[in-house]
């Protein structure tokens, strides 16, 4: 599941400093080269990506989800999970600033399952955990939010 990965392979970065979008979506991406999930050209294809088709995975107020096609550097189904001190302006009408940013590497479109998808609407759904994911210093922190958004016991 999403969480068991970003947390077994530490994909995350929490409080992390980001001038610009494209730093942070850096940073996310980065998390995914260094442990196998995906080429350093798939950082690349997300900018192409937005300068073709503007910010289109900033999908709430605050969050944004980027990715690219499977086919243009994601070599494994991966997470990771950068949460900033300061939100940065992707460009969206709507949902600008983003402070929470969820990388997604999937080499085919069955990579991503049901669950994921579910685990996901759950954690950005729930007002507690994204103000926890905000708030968060240290792993602990994260594995307490991912607790709750399951709706497990803390």
């Amino acid at each position: 599941m999403l969480s068991d990965f970003i947390l077994e392979h530490k994909t995350f970065l929490l409080q992390a400093d980001a001038v610009t979008w494209q730093e942070a979506v850096k940073k996310s991406a980065d998390l995914l080269i260094n442990v196998g999930c995906a080429l350093p050209s798939y950082y690349e294809a997300i900018l192409d990506a937005v300068k073709e088709y503007g910010p289109y995975f900033v999908i709430a107020p605050g969050i944004a989800m980027p990715h690219a096609r499977p086919e243009q550097g994601a070599l494994k189904l991966g997470y990771s999970l950068v949460c900033l001190k300061k939100p940065v302006f992707f460009g969206h009408k709507v949902n600008d600033p983003v402070d929470v940013i969820l990388c997604i590497a999937a080499p085919d479109k069955k990579a991503l399952n049901e669950q994921a998808i579910i685990e996901v609407m759950t954690l950005f759904d729930s007002d507690k955990a994204l103000s926890g994911l905000r708030n968060a210093k240290t792993e602990n922190d994260l594995r307490q939010i991912f607790r709750i958004s399951k709706g497990e016991n803390a």
